[in-house]
């Protein structure tokens, strides 16, 4: 009977250590940070190291899905694979998730390739989901040298970010439109990018496979003299100053899902590419306190929505 009673606790105890361990291995945290920077090209130009990248994306198995060259120094490939489709597939908003970006950027001399950190993507847009053989993935088909953005953010606080109490987090999204189906949707949307309103364009269109989700990016090229809002290399003159660009903030999408259109809202989405901006100075939100509004008022349009809101009318 000892006997038995001995082995009984011994694999009670076995038992009850791995599953300590693997609660303790689930808890485990690590700071993230929104880009990685994948390598330097010294003394080059980016438009022949673009065309070096897009190769590499390609010989690896990535679609491009669209190409963005928000100014003259920068050019960024929109990509997406089987992985990420189905990873966003998996949940109610994970098509903000679908693709990523790869920006090639001049500075001065040398050439900076950079990218969406995935495992930073796949928590920070609740996609359940660290992403981490499409990290390993990009980093064998590009490199790696570091991740960067600010000094990181726990990865059990990154699900719930937002900058300052009060601002929205990733579900406070704008909600811009809705129509009588999910194809009316998607038609609104294509005649939106037709009407060139403040030269909104596309850059790129997913469909989610099996779902009825599709997200578009939006390519903000406006006359500052205009609307400077709209146009994306006024936004990044203001908060992209550090020494590694960010460019892979770049660009801006709405979702199509069912039949509503969504878009994640600026304090948000702008944050957590940015944590580490500041609230007031010349590179700051401060810089951007009506940009949300001027958002919400051209994407509504764009989206084929009610300018101005019903409720706003007097």
């Amino acid at each position: 009977m000892s006997n038995m009673f001995i082995k009984i606790s011994s694999i009670l105890f076995i038992s009850l250590s791995l599953l300590i361990n693997s609660a303790a291995a689930a808890e485990k945290t690590f700071i993230l940070k929104p880009f990685t920077l994948a390598k330097i090209y010294k003394n080059a130009r980016h438009v022949q190291v673009a065309d070096k990248v897009k190769q590499q994306l390609i010989a690896s198995g990535y679609k491009v899905v669209g190409t963005y060259e928000p100014y003259k120094t920068a050019k960024i490939f929109v990509i997406t694979d089987s992985t990420l489709l189905k990873t966003a597939a998996k949940t109610k908003f994970g098509g903000f998730g679908a693709a990523l970006r790869v920006s090639i950027t001049q500075m001065k001399n040398d050439v900076q390739v950079t990218h969406n950190n995935p495992s930073y993507i796949g928590i920070g847009y609740q996609m359940k989901s660290y992403l981490t053989s499409t990290r390993k993935k990009l980093a064998k088909t590009l490199g790696y040298v570091k991740d960067f953005g600010g000094k990181g953010i726990p990865s059990d606080e990154l699900a719930d970010y937002n900058y300052a109490f009060g601002l929205e987090g990733f579900n406070g999204f704008m909600r811009l439109a809705e129509h009588k189906s999910y194809k009316e949707a998607l038609n609104q949307m294509e005649a939106g990018f037709d009407k060139n309103l403040k030269n909104m364009q596309k850059v790129y269109r997913i469909d989610i496979p099996g779902k009825k989700t599709s997200i578009f990016g939006l390519s903000l090229k406006n006359d500052i003299k205009d609307q400077k809002f709209l146009s994306d290399k006024y936004v990044m003159d203001i908060i992209d100053n550090k020494e590694v660009r960010r460019s892979s903030h770049l660009p801006y999408e709405v979702m199509v899902i069912d039949k509503e259109i969504i878009t994640m809202h600026p304090h948000f989405r702008i944050a957590l590419n940015f944590p580490d901006l500041r609230m007031f100075g010349k590179h700051s939100f401060g810089k951007l306190m009506d940009l949300p509004y001027i958002y919400e008022e051209f994407f509504i349009q764009l989206a084929g929505g009610v300018w101005p809101r019903p409720e706003e009318v007097d």
